[in-house]
């Protein structure tokens, strides 16, 4: 289930308007989901105007799959600001693309240091986490980022793994239902499949799993759905098909 989020955790990473481009305090709309009331920290305001550029760069190369390249760019931009927290973040991010695990939790924990405020640094540790094991640190992380970030689907997809793992599955499927009736035809679908064949409650999941493929075929839970859907179906004594 974890990898499945990667692609939104990149769009959210390089969509999210610029601290400097923006007032203290504002409402912020991304495509993966809504972030209100977002606080802008002086750690954010007062980078360098060349470390900005630096990153801006930065952005622009990752978005090539030039990650080596985007690198070299994010650490010029911390030589100049070195608690720089969009920086730090995305660095991290790549550096847990490129299974470099220990660099990336380093310069996550610097970020959220450096500004306790910014919810996606706390989000992308979450997501760090959950690929350690470390299913009670994600899940502390990750309330950390929903009281900055509310009303979106990614952070409680984020907690309903770290509660699956830890095979809490009622409290996983009261999460994932809770967060479904503002966020429709998600992920969340899935995750609430996965909580539900915890329960051996296998004719919903096969529902779930239905509704999420009939509205995204193609989407970025679609073969974990299919696999998951397959697997209950071949299963002994498992009732509805």
């Amino acid at each position: 289930m974890v990898s499945q989020i990667r692609s939104v955790l990149v769009i959210m990473l390089l969509t999210a308007p610029l601290a400097w481009n923006q007032e203290r305090s504002l409402s912020i709309a991304d495509p993966p989901q809504q972030v209100t009331g977002a606080t802008i920290s002086a750690a954010r305001l007062g980078v360098p105007r060349k470390a900005r550029e630096l990153y801006e760069k930065a952005r622009k190369t990752f978005l090539k799959h030039a990650d080596i390249e985007a690198q070299e760019k994010l650490h010029q931009a911390l030589h100049l600001d070195a608690a720089f927290p969009e920086a730090l973040t995305l660095l991290g991010y790549i550096q847990l693309q490129r299974n470099q695990l220990e660099s990336a939790e380093q310069n996550l924990r610097a970020a959220v240091r450096s500004d306790p405020t910014y919810g996606n640094a706390y989000l992308v540790l979450s997501h760090l986490y959950n690929m350690q094991g470390r299913f009670d640190d994600a899940i502390e992380q990750a309330q950390r980022a929903n009281a900055l970030m509310p009303g979106g689907w990614i952070i409680p997809y984020e907690m309903c793994v770290s509660f699956i793992k830890k095979h809490q599955y009622a409290t996983a499927l009261n999460l994932s239902d809770a967060a479904l009736h503002t966020n429709p035809g998600t992920l969340l679908l899935v995750a609430k499949a996965h909580a539900l064949v915890g329960l051996d409650r296998y004719p919903e999941a096969i529902v779930e799993l239905r509704d999420y493929l009939q509205r995204q075929p193609a989407g970025g839970g679609s073969q974990d759905a299919h696999d998951l859907l397959s697997r209950i179906q071949k299963a002994p004594q498992q009732g509805t098909q």
